[in-house]
């Protein structure tokens, strides 16, 4: 009797022991703490048109890779390039490396650059880091510096809001 317990708990010992690794396993992938997001859906070499209500084309967005995250209501662009339109033409080129549209906030990052395409010649580009943009109030915010070039003048600031 005594010999057939003995047996029993090496057995059971040896089991614990080759199991051990698989529990430890599983652990460390539920421990993790950072969300593993997928998103909805991707897409490259990406062109959209969106129109107002009156079926006027208001803004055109290219980019290089695009994805979307319907649960956090994200949209996250590769060498994104937006074209705004004002008064049925276009009024601003806006480029950069990375964005993202969040809550009617368009983000813009790294080498940001907005060309005029009118004839204004008070300012013909913007370029920074880093704006954001309202899309409904079309306010442009930065915190970063930002260089203003026009057909005669080169303007130098360290942050600003444009309207």
């Amino acid at each position: 009797m005594r010999t057939k317990l003995v047996i029993i708990l090496i057995f059971i010992g040896i089991s614990l022991y080759l199991w051990l690794p698989a529990f430890n396993t599983l652990n460390e992938f539920d421990d993790s703490d950072e969300p593993v997001l997928i998103p909805d859906f991707t897409a490259t070499l990406l062109h959209q048109e969106m129109f107002n209500v009156e079926g006027k084309l208001k803004q055109e967005v290219f980019s290089q890779k695009m994805e979307h995250y319907a649960q956090l209501a994200l949209t996250y662009f590769e060498q994104p390039e937006f074209i705004i339109y004002q008064d049925d033409k276009p009024f601003w080129r806006l480029a950069a490396m990375t964005g993202s549209v969040q809550d009617g906030r368009l983000t813009l990052e790294n080498d940001v650059t907005m060309f005029q395409l009118n004839d204004n010649k008070l300012v013909t580009s913007i370029e920074t880091e880093y704006i954001e943009i309202d899309l409904d109030s079309q306010l442009v915010v930065t915190d970063k510096p930002i260089i203003i070039r026009g057909e005669k003048r080169l303007l130098k600031a360290k942050a600003c809001v444009l309207i």
